[in-house]
């Protein structure tokens, strides 16, 4: 599993087998019982998939992380993907 950030005590991350079945992707954990999903496009839009745990306070600084690290969390995806012989594939958000 790709490990794209660790801030704040929460693990922002990827999971292998997802790359190679859904539109890219950022999970976060607080590595207990709460869990996030956030769609990204090449743009650097991110949309919410589905969330377990976090407040809205939590998940408002969760996607200031990602729009603040962003740039480097695409560069080490697709720098992921390449090595590994994955095509990125990004989520058209509507």
């Amino acid at each position: 599993m790709p490990k794209f950030l660790e801030l704040y005590g929460w693990r922002f991350f990827a999971v292998m087998y997802d790359l190679v079945n859904e539109p890219f992707h950022i999970h976060v954990t607080d590595k207990g019982k709460k869990e996030c999903k956030y769609w990204v496009t090449p743009t650097g839009s991110c949309q919410l998939a589905f969330n377990r745990g976090f407040s809205r306070y939590e998940l408002r600084k969760i996607e200031k992380a990602i729009a603040t690290h962003l740039s480097s969390i695409i560069n080490q995806y697709q720098t992921y993907c390449h090595e590994n012989g994955i095509k990125p594939n990004y989520k058209t958000l509507d």
